[in-house]
């Protein structure tokens, strides 16, 4: 028997994070985001008008400004920006249970401190299952389904082959 993730949450709903919460969809998505219109908009036109306006969203994608309830996933995609990614995690780590997948889709090194994500990711979040997302890809063209070339990176074989 396989493991599959079916409720993945996304945090950071701009253009990259709300691609990825369509890219999820058949899954049972909840896109985490600070602004109230963004999530206003996704649950009501199923479109995230502010970061990635012209795209119809997946009508099952639910947005929050949650984060414990977006927590409560499977498995969990990173997609807030470096500068404000520990504070994020540290906010998310009472409700992360241990081995959690907890991918980060973001770049960036954090300025405060010079580290890399996977160091933030570490420090902020030592229970998680980590794992990485990358490569060249333009999140409206991710939206609309069309094709291109991602790598997910996690020393756990099975939780990478349950993410992808």
């Amino acid at each position: 028997m396989s493991l599959k993730y079916e409720r993945i949450a996304v945090i950071g709903a701009g253009a990259w994070g709300t691609a990825l919460a369509q890219a999820t969809a058949g899954c049972e998505v909840t896109l985490w985001a600070r602004e109230a219109e963004v999530i206003e908009a996704v649950n009501g036109a199923h479109e995230n008008r502010t970061f990635l306006p012209g795209i119809a969203l997946d009508p099952q994608i639910r947005a929050t400004a949650d984060l414990t309830q977006a927590a409560a996933a499977d498995a969990v995609l990173m997609v807030t920006p470096a500068q404000h990614m520990r504070g994020v995690l540290e906010t998310l780590a009472p409700h992360i249970a241990p081995a959690k997948p907890v991918v980060l889709c973001a770049k960036g090194v954090e300025q405060s401190t010079n580290r890399l994500l996977t160091e933030v990711l570490a420090e902020a979040l030592p229970q998680a299952c980590p794992a990485v997302l990358s490569g060249p890809s333009f999140a409206a063209e991710v939206a609309r389904g069309l094709p291109t070339a991602v790598t997910l990176a996690c020393a756990d074989e099975k939780v990478a082959h349950a993410l992808t």
